[in-house]
């Protein structure tokens, strides 16, 4: 908190110098005003007509505005859909101290996120992790920079965004792919209001990480007739954040290892001893790392839309989006490797995971080393979109909706990462698992910014491009009858995707030429680094990267190797690469994906009443038919050379590469069931079943194979495979919600997921040339079920006198469970249900007379993350809770001030392996403080 008030006055002089901006700014318009919801079209649910406002029915004197009439629209939609559905309006997304959407999403119940670097990257929903959630912008596919098919939410921006709807439940219309849940994010329409309207908002934001202040300006311009007949609406955003973020981290745990627990120059082989001196197959550290990484994160998007309504039967609507996001990260590391072999004295617990362990001293050609790492992570992501809609009534029930989408995106990444080591000669390095501040720590060590011993060892430049493009066409049909058959949808919807990886890396033998710290350094190369890594100061040795280079190359550090036909190996490619290190294009490894969907569907509304109850229905199917085409390049392994000088280390030799191609194809049909009753004007049941698919993900769908070499034990070998099967999923919901009022409700769900064709990743040893490789391939083998309950409600307290009738609460509850647990006392244990975990939200806010304050609470029980992580062990994170505050005050009629705070406890990041004490990382997420003005016009 000291913090928070240190930076109060300069976030406020920067807030001020920007303030003469605004009227150049803009921000969603309906995220100043109020106005939330998604605006209805021919795909929304049936019988949902929600007014965007959140304006009161006719006859209703209460007029609601500000964060009740968000909650009101949302919790329209949400009542008047037939199946089960949560919403998000733009006041919630807008105005919130979100770094991006997923972090809004969080919010609704059932949904948690993945976080990357403090901001939200992926949703997970009922347990189901990013890839088994669809994810669609207006009502279309968007590409996505990673290798599959989840959605990378930290390259959109909240500011874009004016609705999001997360569908539980599925309908025979919606686009196949969401076993978790269909998420439809909206944008803002220009013709939702008559007029010209100018919004904006423009703030400064402090990370408390890197003490820094950075801008956040976004904006909205929308022109309309006043028949709203046509209009134009253009929006953006540019955000900027400056992090450095730390972390103690090990790598992972490598396991079976048998090593000389008492010091008698013997590796112990037998099980455990009574007396705990002996142990066969313990845990060692792969590593220890302290590490400090400096994130400039910029990202610049906006949205360009027109509505055209050319007559009472035709409309005409184009969308735009372009978002790009710019990250340049640069990692200082000191690390300590771990060699089996070395160590000379350890102490271990039931769980045989090693808890102390000293480590023979080094001499100049073998033993540990401090390793001053430099890395690289640049990120630089494009995504667009474009997209045509037409709307044509050629008769009063019939309607006829066509519509066409072109996405694309790019991103390149080449990384750098380099080691320079210390030899740890005449000392006995210890390592402590928990140390004075329960973290690993290594002691005993020689010092860390010694600049008269480093020793060149290793470094690549690797890295890759990919490319993403996803082309669509569907038309839709909906006939509106009235009777008890209200109404008929049917469609037709074509997919074409095509992913392309691209993998670049230091052509061989660049990468390892001095592996085993071969070659001294000189200390005028080197300069002290020094960081706070969690509480730690510590102080270790950076370089620049072309000074290095140049030394690499240079015939003081070549000639240093005795291999007289090794150096002259390494000169010709160091050459003929331009003197440098940089990465080239690789077949190995790279590989292009091509998709092709073709899907109809047909959807029966009915209604009618039973007694005094009402209901609603909506049953449906869906035929999916998916043609896969996969290419990539084979090549064999002829030959592994061990490094002398590394035991850790070895080079391989390959064949030259061959072109191979794969096809496979599927087809399904989909049924899905919603009912709705009625049972009073407040009381309202809802039963849904269907049948889900979610595709694999892309990136196992390639031909490419790669191998890792980390001997002793740590050598892996990975691949894809094109004829994998889509999940499928048989899927059960039932509710009961009780409304109190416009903006209150109580909610009780429960819901049941039976899984078919789970994709494991297939993990068993091959020996190739003497060395045990870890092969790990994916194919679809196992069933599972995922059931559970959420509980929620809303309220807000306008039955109270003044001035407690401006506070208003929501809280949600998401237990979630799986026939198939993960045990960590199972070595063996090949496939998990991974992500699941209990979820839990509280916000409390209070609004009245242009006074907005607002807190929320975000919890995520402990979860596995991934069956195979680091090392090819589990990787689980500890439970993380968050709390976020934001406030507004209006000025006048025009501008309001606000301020924002994100993890306001500055929660930490935790995962860990097998069981608690295995520490994979704890690391820090950073908070985050705003203050700034929105105006609008």
């Amino acid at each position: 908190m000291a913090q928070i008030r240190n930076h109060t006055q300069r976030l406020a002089a920067a807030v001020l110098l920007s303030g003469t901006a605004l009227a150049l700014c803009a921000a969603p318009a309906l995220a100043q005003t109020g106005s939330g919801a998604a605006a209805p079209d021919a795909s929304g649910p049936a019988g949902a007509q929600i007014d965007p406002a959140g304006a009161p029915a006719p006859g209703d004197d209460i007029v609601i505005t500000g964060i009740r009439a968000s909650l009101a629209s949302a919790l329209e939609l949400k009542r008047d859909t037939v199946g089960i559905v949560d919403a998000i309006s733009a006041k919630d997304i807008g105005e919130f101290p979100d770094a991006n959407i997923a972090e809004s999403l969080q919010r609704i119940t059932g949904v948690s996120v993945d976080r990357v670097n403090g901001e939200g990257r992926g949703i997970t929903v009922r347990g189901l992790g990013p890839e088994f959630n669809t994810v669609l912008l207006n009502g279309r596919l968007l590409s996505t920079e990673g290798g599959g098919r989840s959605f990378s939410f930290d390259i959109l921006s909240s500011e874009l965004i004016t609705g999001a709807e997360v569908y539980k439940s599925s309908e025979a219309r919606l686009q196949e792919g969401g076993i978790g849940s269909t998420v439809i994010l909206r944008t803002a329409r220009p013709t939702d209001r008559a007029g010209f309207h100018m919004a904006g908002s423009v703030a400064g934001r402090h990370d408390n990480t890197a003490d820094r202040i950075t801008p956040v300006v976004s904006g909205v311009i929308s022109a309309s007739n006043e028949d709203r007949t046509f209009g134009v609406l253009a929006s953006f955003i540019y955000d900027k954040r400056i992090s450095r973020l730390s972390n103690v981290s090990t790598d992972g745990w490598i396991t079976n290892q048998n090593i000389d627990t008492n010091n008698d120059g013997v590796k112990d082989t037998r099980p455990v001893q009574a007396d705990g001196t002996r142990a066969q197959g313990v845990a060692l550290p792969r590593t220890v790392n302290f590490t400090s990484t400096r994130n400039d994160r910029e990202r610049i998007g906006g949205t360009f839309a027109v509505d055209y309504v050319a007559s009472d039967t035709l409309k005409f609507a184009f969308d735009a989006l372009y978002t790009q996001q710019k990250t340049a990260s640069v990692t200082n590391q000191l690390g300590y490797y771990t060699d089996p072999d070395r160590i000379t004295s350890a102490t271990f617990n039931a769980n045989r995971t090693v808890t102390n362990f000293t480590v023979l001293p080094a001499t100049a050609t073998s033993g540990l080393a401090s390793d001053n790492i430099l890395a690289t992570n640049p990120q630089n992501a494009r995504t667009y979109q474009l997209g045509i809609n037409a709307e044509w009534k050629p008769a009063e029930a019939l309607t006829l909706v066509f519509d066409a989408a072109h996405s694309n995106t790019r991103n390149d990444s080449d990384q750098l990462f380099y080691v320079v080591g210390t030899r740890q000669i005449g000392v006995t390095p210890t390592f402590t698992l928990a140390g004075p501040d329960g973290l690993p720590s290594i002691t005993n060590t020689l010092a860390t910014n010694d600049k008269s011993a480093p020793r060149l060892h290793c470094c690549s430049e690797r890295g890759g491009r990919n490319r993403d493009t996803v082309n669509q066409a569907s038309v839709d049909a909906t006939w509106d009858i009235g009777t008890v058959l209200d109404k008929l949808q049917g469609g037709l919807l074509f997919t074409n995707r095509k992913k392309t990886t691209v993998v670049r890396e230091s052509p061989e033998p660049l990468g390892c030429f001095y592996c085993g710290y071969q070659a001294v350094a000189p200390g005028s190369l080197f300069t002290d680094f020094t960081a706070n890594v969690q509480g730690r100061n510590l102080t270790w040795l950076t370089y620049d990267r072309d000074a290095l280079v140049s030394y690499y190359g240079s015939d003081a550090a070549v000639s240093q190797i005795s291999d007289v036909d090794a150096r002259n190996r390494f000169l010709a490619v160091y050459r003929g690469n331009n003197n440098s290190l940089d990465p080239i294009d690789r077949d190995r490894g790279s590989g292009t994906v091509r998709e092709n969907t073709f899907s109809g569907y047909l959807q029966a509304s009915l209604k009618g009443d039973f007694g005094s109850s009402r209901w609603t229905a909506m049953a449906g199917a869906r035929l999916v038919h998916t043609d896969v085409y996969a290419t990539g390049y084979s090549v064999t392994l002829l030959n592994i050379i061990q490094n002398p000088a590394d035991p850790t280390a070895a080079v391989p030799v390959y064949s030259p590469t061959v072109p191979v191609d794969a096809r496979n194809k599927y087809t399904y049909i989909l049924p899905t069931l919603n009912f709705r009753l009625d049972i009073t004007d407040q009381l309202t049941a809802r039963l849904a079943g269907s049948r889900t698919l979610t595709r694999p993900t892309l990136s196992r769908l390639g031909l490419s194979q790669d191998f890792v070499f980390r001997p002793p034990a740590s050598n892996t070998v990975s691949g894809g495979n094109p004829f994998l099967k889509p999940f499928l999923a048989w899927n059960a919901d039932a509710s009961l919600d009780y409304y109190f009022s416009r903006t209150s409700y109580a909610s009780l769900a429960g819901f049941y997921k039976k899984l078919e064709n789970f994709i494991i990743s297939g993990q068993q040893p091959e020996e190739y040339f003497g060395l045990t490789f870890l092969a790990n391939r994916p194919y679809n083998a196992q069933k599972g079920d995922v059931y559970g309950l959420e509980a929620a409600i809303q309220t807000t307290f306008d039955f109270l006198p003044a001035p407690l009738d401006g506070f208003g609460a929501s809280a949600n509850y998401t237990m979630v469970k799986s026939s198939i647990r993960f045990d960590p006392s199972l070595s063996n244990q090949s496939f998990n249900v991974e992500g699941l975990s209990d979820t839990a939200n509280v916000v409390l806010f209070y609004e009245k007379d242009g006074f907005q304050l607002r807190g929320a609470y975000n919890w995520r029980a402990p979860f596995l993350r991934q069956t195979f992580g680091p090392q090819s062990q589990p990787e689980n994170i500890f439970g993380y809770d968050q709390i976020d505050l934001s406030g507004s005050a209006r000025i006048n009629s025009n501008v309001s001030a606000f301020f924002e705070v994100l993890n306001l406890t500055n929660a930490k990041f935790r995962s860990y392996s097998r069981f608690e004490e295995r520490l994979i990382t704890v690391s820090d997420q950073g908070r985050r403080i705003s203050l700034g003005l929105r105006a609008s016009f």
